[in-house]
């Protein structure tokens, strides 16, 4: 059984990768931000489940939850944030395509865009778009 959570990342990270992007193949989107770091060929996009808040307490036998979900792109270059900057737009575009998720979700909000350089390496950055996923299930269960 899989989470609705993992469920959640699962199709974000799929609607970056079908069709492949333009500004990133398939093959350089991860699902962790190692992979990302990791990556011969930049710039890469990495997608991670975030936290999950307290769920909402519902009447009918369901709960309201949320899941934060957090899409990377590291890129290299004397001016990092401007080569991850296609791949983020991009990348943003797909994510409110449909806020449904397919109808997994009942909505997606965006969140804080946070940009960080690396330290033991000059001409690495990554900008980090936070969204906030929310969903039901269940009173029970976290599927």
């Amino acid at each position: 059984m899989t989470s609705k959570a993992e469920l959640v990342t699962a199709a974000i990270a799929a609607a970056l990768t079908v069709p492949a992007m333009t500004s990133v193949p398939a093959a350089r989107v991860y699902r962790d931000l190692h992979g990302a770091l990791q990556a011969d060929l930049l710039p890469a996009v990495a997608i991670e489940t975030g936290d999950e808040p307290e769920p909402n307490h519902r009447a009918n036998g369901y709960k309201v939850r949320f899941v934060d979900v957090r899409v990377t792109v590291v890129a290299k270059g004397a001016s990092p944030y401007t080569a991850a900057d296609a791949a983020l737009v991009e990348s943003h575009a797909r994510v409110l395509a449909d806020r449904t998720l397919g109808g997994l979700a009942i909505g997606i909000d965006e969140g804080q865009t946070r940009r960080e350089r690396g330290e033991a390496e000059e001409q690495l950055g990554a900008i980090t778009k936070t969204y906030r996923v929310q969903y039901y299930t269940t009173e029970t269960s976290i599927e």
